[in-house]
């Protein structure tokens, strides 16, 4: 697995270089019993925990601009919110490792936080237990991505063979967002912010998300269906990538990779979304991981466009990327 590094991508965009890239011809309505199946307790877990409502009003670090200026950017990825069975736990990984600082926010049942770098919230943190079953899902982190009309996207996916798990609903402070499960099992939420979305020449720093790959048995149908979901144009990964890589872009900035699944899972696994956070030192942060009690599940290495990256996880299990973004000068082409 070895997502592209934004900051390349960009500045071979602006280059002009030669690159193997044409748009993907939408792809044909798969049937819905080729769709990945979600167990119901995953789905109510996932449901319950994200979008549990806020008894209070949501907290803004700047003021939002008005309805008629806010900025909605389709298909940029402009949150992430983990569910745990040990909020507390969770703090102290993910505030030591990343230097995030946390808010509590009251919710009807249950704990929730926000996370913050510099003063702007980064992810949400939901405390719920895990179902009581043999095999329980894993705790995951859910990417958020941009959509003008959150009910259509919903209504259009379930037509191309995904399943919305959570419909769409009003957040207080947050927005419309629906939780959906794309054709090949993976899960993401579309949110549409009233306050508009994060500006892609925002800088990032330490603890910011930075990147994001879908790990999927069939890249191509993949690509496919968040192309036709969010209007990316999709383009095939440069060398010495392969043809089963690709690039989606909106807005002329790459926001995302969709990677084949890494050899070391089953043919059969469930697609799944992969998100990576900026740090100063890739090495350092796999060191301060295991020492916080959570693991290493990619060792630090290069990747094709020469990043350093490594996966990790949580002491929940809740898996996540590390990346060094070396090029500041690029910082906010993709977040």
């Amino acid at each position: 697995m070895s997502p592209l590094r934004p900051t390349t991508r960009q500045q071979a965009l602006r280059a002009g270089q030669n690159r193997r890239s044409a748009a993907l011809p939408p792809f044909p309505r798969p049937s819905r019993a080729g769709t990945a199946a979600v167990t119901l307790s995953a789905a109510l877990s996932i449901g319950l925990g994200l979008t549990a409502p806020l008894s209070g009003a949501h907290a803004q670090t700047t003021a939002p601009a008005p309805a008629s200026e806010a900025k909605v950017l389709p298909g940029k990825i402009v949150y992430a919110q983990l569910t745990t069975p040990d909020l507390a736990k969770a703090k102290a990984f993910y505030g030591g490792l990343l230097g995030w600082t946390f808010q509590d926010r009251p919710v009807s049942r249950g704990h929730y936080a926000e996370a913050l770098v510099n003063g702007h919230v980064v992810a949400g943190l939901v405390e719920r237990p895990l179902p009581d079953t043999d095999n329980p899902p894993h705790p995951l982190w859910l990417p958020f991505i941009s959509a003008p009309d959150v009910a259509a996207l919903a209504k259009s996916s379930r037509q191309w063979g995904a399943k919305v798990l959570f419909r769409p609903t009003m957040i207080q402070g947050r927005g419309e967002q629906a939780i959906i499960a794309d054709p090949q099992g993976a899960l993401f939420a579309s949110l549409h912010a009233p306050h508009g979305d994060p500006n892609d020449t925002d800088p990032t720093v330490q603890g910011d998300w930075i990147w994001n790959a879908l790990l999927t048995s069939t890249p191509s149908a993949s690509a496919g269906f968040y192309q036709k979901l969010f209007s990316y144009q999709v383009e095939a990964a440069p060398a010495p990538d392969t043809n089963q890589r690709y690039i989606l872009e909106s807005q002329s900035v790459a926001r995302a990779t969709v990677n084949p699944l890494p050899p070391r899972l089953p043919p059969n696994a469930r697609a799944r979304w992969l998100s990576f956070v900026q740090v100063d030192s890739v090495g350092s942060a796999a060191e301060k991981a295991v020492q916080l009690g959570g693991r290493v599940l990619v060792e630090p290495h290069l990747d094709h466009q020469n990043s350093m990256i490594a996966v990790l996880a949580d002491p929940a299990g809740a898996a996540f990327g590390v990346m060094e973004l070396h090029d500041t000068g690029l910082t906010g082409d993709a977040k």
